[in-house]
């Protein structure tokens, strides 16, 4: 959970500002070689890709309302109470869940112009929470009271917006400028070293082309180490890492909306189809391959080794999630290895089955740690390799509803 003060932190044109700047830097900061060499169509529209902001759009039409019971202090009634100053008195608060799409950061942004408003909301996953307290029990004037804030949410929306566009916009024009200077500056100081008439030493370790990244998002491979003597290990990104779990919930809520084309398919099948959105964003997804430990579903491969693996399986109690978890953890050697497990549940309460498979986890005898709800039907725990290894494994557990259809 986020909390934040939203559209009133900090300045979107700073944001911005610092954005181009580090697509400054990248570029300036790459080989002379290899911007030298470089394709500069295709690198021009890397830069745009990566540097390119995602536009918020809230889907209001999706919009859910929870209530508690909390206290809250005097000092913030409305005037006409009888209360006293410093005790805090218990009142229904109800909690508007608004899902979104697009970039979350810019939730924090004052645009330009922006309204002199500042109002404290949580971020949760993919949905803003806005609470508003029940003082008199008059449902008219707490709905007054989110209109009007629905009405200044979707004002200061529209200015970012109109910002975040014009930057999207710019941004082709101003990666060619920026590539093609750093090209002349170069070329500049070959000409001038050429001219002086005597052999430039070159380095052995420069390569001759530089092939600019194709993918969007790919799984960035980093050494980890420690004071003990040992052989470096790859890991994960936990950007990447949360990246593939981010869109495997989504294609499994896609699945969830048409039941009728999924129900009776295989697991094999439902891996497949993970598989085909998967691909296209990172590279060595593969299904099926076999290793050490038998055959996983979804695998990121390094050197021979799994940096990460994914299973899809149906829920069928808790001794077959303890298999299934120890199926994964056996695929696994590195240090700080991540995984996923997709269970695809049939059972009509699937509360009570994520409440029984949370206990299950928690009980498995390599837990280590439970580290809550990343986002509805999103677990995320901590556990060993084996049962006293000191080497730790990240897995998320997503669930996703398939239940029989009404006779």
């Amino acid at each position: 959970m986020d909390v934040m003060k939203i559209f009133s932190e900090e300045y979107l044109s700073n944001f911005l500002a610092s954005r181009l700047e580090q697509l400054r830097k990248e570029v300036t900061s790459e080989p002379n070689n290899r911007i030298l060499n470089v394709n500069e169509i295709e690198y021009r529209d890397y830069l745009v890709e990566k540097y390119d902001i995602v536009p918020l759009n809230f889907q209001w039409e999706r919009m859910n309302v929870s209530d508690s019971e909390r206290l809250i202090r005097a000092e913030n009634f409305p005037s006409g109470f009888n209360v006293q100053r410093g005790e805090s008195y218990p009142k229904q608060v109800l909690t508007f869940h608004i899902p979104f799409v697009g970039d979350k950061e810019l939730l924090r942004y004052k645009p330009s112009p922006f309204v002199m408003w500042s109002r404290e909301v949580d971020i949760r996953g993919e949905t803003l929470c806005i609470d508003f307290v029940n003082y008199r029990d008059d449902p008219k004037e707490i709905n007054r009271e989110f209109t009007n804030v629905r009405s200044t949410i979707q004002q200061q929306l529209g200015y970012v917006l109109d910002e975040v566009v014009r930057f999207n916009r710019s941004l082709l024009p101003q990666a060619e400028h920026v590539i093609q200077a750093r090209r002349n500056q170069l070329l500049k100081m070959s000409n001038l070293l050429e001219s002086l008439g005597v052999p430039v030493r070159k380095s052995d370790s420069v390569p001759e082309s530089f092939v600019v990244p194709i993918q969007k998002t790919k799984p960035i491979i980093k050494p980890s180490s420690s004071d003990q003597q040992f052989a470096p290990e790859p890991s994960l990104s936990e950007d990447v890492y949360r990246e593939i779990v981010k869109i495997s919930r989504q294609t499994g809520i896609e699945m969830e909306r048409h039941p009728s084309i999924y129900f009776d398919k295989s697991e094999e099948t439902l891996r497949d189809h993970f598989l085909m959105v998967l691909s296209p964003h990172f590279q060595s997804v593969t299904g099926e391959t076999f290793n050490k430990g038998g055959k996983t579903d979804i695998l990121i491969r390094h050197e021979k080794s799994n940096v990460f693996v994914a299973e899809c399986k149906f829920w069928k109690g808790e001794r077959s999630l303890h298999a299934a978890i120890a199926q994964i953890l056996s695929y696994l050697t590195w240090r700080d290895s991540k995984a996923a497990l997709f269970l695809f549940v049939r059972n009509k309460d699937i509360e009570g089955v994520i409440t029984t498979a949370t206990e299950a986890a928690i009980e498995n005898e390599c837990y280590v740690a439970y580290n809550g709800t990343k986002s509805e039907g999103w677990l995320d725990f901590d556990f060993r390799l084996a049962k006293d290894s000191p080497r730790s494994v990240r897995l998320s557990i997503l669930f996703f509803h398939f239940p029989p259809e009404p006779k």
